[in-house]
């Protein structure tokens, strides 16, 4: 188990020393576990629907906007323990790009040590579409560049996850590669390809001796190993249904990129969360900030035993 807490670390490291992707990235990053690492699905044990809406810089025409849904849940199979699921993610990175996604995950589990290793795999289709009608050049440059589009462009390609991630009762850690075949997008006008990431998680739960509290700090990191960006985030919850977090965003150019607020609640099955965060760059001068909102519904498949049976008629008693 040293070993791996050894090797999860210095990944850890070198992502960030090696300087973030082309994800989305959301500041509910536990979340939305299931878009960046397919070896999460069915990590509650229960039925999880989870939808998250993240709006960047309020204010600005044409921001991005990504909302992220999926389901998932485990199921035994052979007498072994599966996890499988089903995304979708929306990324309008702009008026000129959209991509759009779907995929089916499975995860393998493994007892190892005090937890359950899981190896996981997504398969499934990426749909980039280039607004080419949305294009402003230059009169000289109009109509003579074949790698600027002129009217709207569509692309599907075959895309494909691979994760790891292990957990016990205190901590977990995980780490998985997007896009594995770097999928080449070919179109008359729209020549390019989705590049490979990476991104490792890790992160703590601590129980206080007052037995309502319970603090949960986390890092997420996300690189190409070109540009990377890194968020450090302290997460305490009351009572099992109130929370509230701050998280600290770095990415190779500045150690401060923003700061997030993050608030969350439970009421039975549902469990809901919004975030803000403001960040310190030249483009937080001109923003009111960035916005997240996700709402997560739960349905306990193994309910636990109470000693009566529901279901027995009232005759034979």
């Amino acid at each position: 188990m040293k070993r791996i807490v050894l090797l999860l670390a210095i990944m850890f490291g070198c992502a960030y020393m090696a300087q973030a992707q082309n994800e989305a990235s959301f500041a509910h990053y536990n979340m939305a576990l299931g878009y960046y690492n397919p070896a999460s699905a069915g990590r509650s044990g229960d039925l999880d629907i989870i939808a998250l809406y993240r709006m960047q810089w309020g204010g600005w025409s044409n921001a991005p906007k990504s909302l992220f849904a999926t389901a998932n849940m485990p199921f035994r199979f052979l007498k072994k323990e599966h996890g499988v699921g089903v995304v979708v993610m929306s990324d309008n990175t702009s008026s000129l790009y959209k991509d759009l996604s779907a995929g089916f995950q499975y995860a393998y589990l493994k007892k190892m040590g005090k937890g359950t290793l899981r190896v996981g795999v997504q398969f499934g289709m990426v749909s980039r579409t280039a607004g080419g009608e949305n294009v402003i050049t230059s009169d000289s440059l109009s109509g003579n560049d074949p790698a600027i589009p002129t009217s709207k462009v569509e692309s599907k390609v075959f895309d494909m996850n691979f994760g790891l991630y292990y957990a016990t009762d205190k901590w977990y850690a995980g780490a998985a590669v997007m896009h594995l075949l770097e999928p080449e997008i070919d179109e008359d006008n729209l020549q390019t390809y989705i590049s490979r990431g990476y991104n490792f998680i890790g992160g703590y739960n601590i129980r206080l001796k007052n037995s309502l509290f319970e603090l949960q700090p986390s890092v997420f990191v996300q690189t190409n190993f070109n540009t990377s960006k890194a968020d450090i985030t302290a997460r305490a919850v009351y009572a099992k249904k109130y929370s509230a977090g701050l998280s600290w965003r770095m990415d190779e150019n500045r150690i401060a990129d923003a700061f997030v607020l993050m608030l969350g609640a439970t009421f039975g099955k549902i469990e809901g969360g919004y975030a803000y965060d403001k960040p310190f760059s030249n483009v937080g001068k001109g923003t009111a900030g960035s916005h997240e909102l996700f709402l997560k519904y739960r349905l306990q498949l193994n309910k636990p035993k109470t000693g009566k049976s529901k279901h027995k008629s009232v005759r034979i008693l």
